[in-house]
């Protein structure tokens, strides 16, 4: 008699890819990217297609840290590495841009780091609002608010500034730019609200596999749309707009099998900004 084979759970379960193995694709992918933007442009014949792939990496960041924030066991710790990387960077971006600038004018303002905090902060400060909500606890609430609104109040406090650092005296340039750089606002952070509004919604919908892929289509959409330009061309939506290939993130994050894989707790927070500097040194040396 043929025994039955039986499948085996186990393997079944670690089958697609790891919360690891999302982030290391993320960092090969967002790497062509920034070769593209760094050492592209006449500097050295580097393939559009590098830059066409790197639109996938920053959905699968946020993916993967949604699924981090759902599973630490210290949201504060978390969230202060996030911080502390993105105040840092923050500084060198503008220390290479003043000492070390691009030979073709690229500007360094890479802050991924700002958009993963302030993803954070608001699922926290959402979480917390619900919470008061079932229990009338005011104090939580009024925490909540107080997380949502600085960094909101801080971007209408930069674009205040902003129309006016002519005029300003070398303290206010001072105070401008340390309130850019201590007070993140989902306005100035890499991808804007769109980035940190489709973090906020990968954590919810994490569990809901068609409910997320909606809402990233949807995202993916308007982001698309929005990035055109002017007039609705083909010429505009697909050749001068790299945004559309962001859509091809979604099939790597359905197949996500729900674990973390080996740990790289502080690998990205070196590589991120240290292969960016590289990158400018390299093309003022090949220029």
């Amino acid at each position: 008699m043929n025994e039955i084979a039986i499948p085996n759970k186990t393997a079944a379960a670690k089958s697609g890819f790891t919360s690891y193995s999302l982030k290391v694709l993320a960092l090969l992918l967002m790497t062509l990217d920034h070769i593209y933007y760094y050492l592209g442009g006449g500097i050295l014949p580097v393939p559009h297609i590098f830059t066409l792939l790197g639109r996938i990496s920053a959905p699968l960041f946020l993916f993967a840290m949604a699924e981090g924030f759902s599973h630490t066991h210290d949201r504060k710790a978390y969230l202060k590495r996030l911080y502390i990387a993105s105040v840092l960077m923050s500084v060198g971006n503008g220390l290479v841009n003043a000492f070390l600038p691009h030979p073709g004018g690229a500007m360094v303002i890479n802050g991924m780091f700002a958009t993963l905090f302030l993803v954070g902060l608001y699922i926290w400060a959402i979480e917390l609002l619900m919470e008061s909500g079932k229990e009338r606890k005011w104090k939580k609430t009024g925490t909540a608010l107080v997380m949502l609104l600085i960094p909101v109040l801080s971007g209408i406090a930069v674009i205040l500034f902003m129309g006016n650092t002519a005029e300003l005296s070398p303290v206010g340039r001072i105070a401008f730019q340390a309130l850019y750089t201590l007070v993140p606002s989902p306005v100035f952070v890499e991808g804007s609200v769109v980035w940190v509004v489709l973090g906020i919604g990968f954590y919810f919908l994490r569990n809901k596999k068609i409910g997320l892929s909606v809402f990233y289509v949807l995202m993916s959409g308007f982001f698309f749309f929005s990035a055109a330009g002017a007039g609705l061309t083909y010429e505009n939506l697909f050749i001068l707009n790299d945004q559309w290939f962001m859509i091809l993130s979604l099939p790597f994050i359905l197949l996500y099998n729900g674990q973390r894989g080996r740990k790289m707790k502080y690998f990205f927070y070196v590589y991120y900004p240290l292969h960016v500097y590289l990158l400018v040194i390299l093309a003022r040396i090949a220029a």
